[in-house]
């Protein structure tokens, strides 16, 4: 049965903005999944490891019949394919990092992967993205929309709307 998905997408080294593009397009060519909506890509400083470059962030919108753990291992491929290595670090500098951030229908709890992303509630740089694309979804197991989860963010960062950025 096929499944909304969103996934968040983060990139702070090499060329920020093609890691992304890369990343997007590698999971749309793919026959199961089909890419329905990209929030625009803002630009956030990074907010535990604060001594690296700042990020750009995204949120996709998917539809894929594959179940969590599948997915999971897409995109860790996708990773792969462009350059973050398998081990690494939590929060340090990459390439390109992508998230589950909710199925529409499943939670997950295995350990090496939770679904809901246990961390999404304080992340403004999901939110923001995620806001933009899909502002009413509600978050499985969290009970509130995106937006009200926003509204709530105990994140202050400033995430900043990266295409404004370079107009500006």
């Amino acid at each position: 049965m096929s499944e909304l998905v969103y996934l968040g997408l983060g990139s702070n080294i090499s060329d920020r903005e093609t890691n992304i593009f890369t990343a997007i397009a590698a999971l749309d060519v793919r026959d199961e999944i089909t890419v329905k909506r990209t929030a625009s890509i803002y630009e956030t400083d990074p907010l535990y490891e604060t001594d690296q470059p700042s990020f750009l962030n995204t949120v996709v919108e998917i539809q894929t019949e594959l179940e969590p753990e599948s997915m999971l291992q897409v995109c860790q491929g996708i990773e792969l394919m462009l350059g973050r290595p398998r081990d690494h670090d939590k929060n340090e500098p990459r390439v390109i990092d992508l998230d589950i951030l909710a199925y529409k229908t499943k939670s997950v709890d295995l350990g090496y992967l939770k679904i809901p992303h246990p961390e999404l509630f304080a992340r403004k740089f999901v939110l923001v993205p995620w806001s933009e694309i899909a502002p009413e979804f509600m978050v499985q197991d969290l009970g509130r929309s995106v937006s009200e989860l926003l509204t709530l963010c105990p994140d202050t960062s400033n995430v900043r709307n990266h295409k404004l950025e370079k107009s500006a």
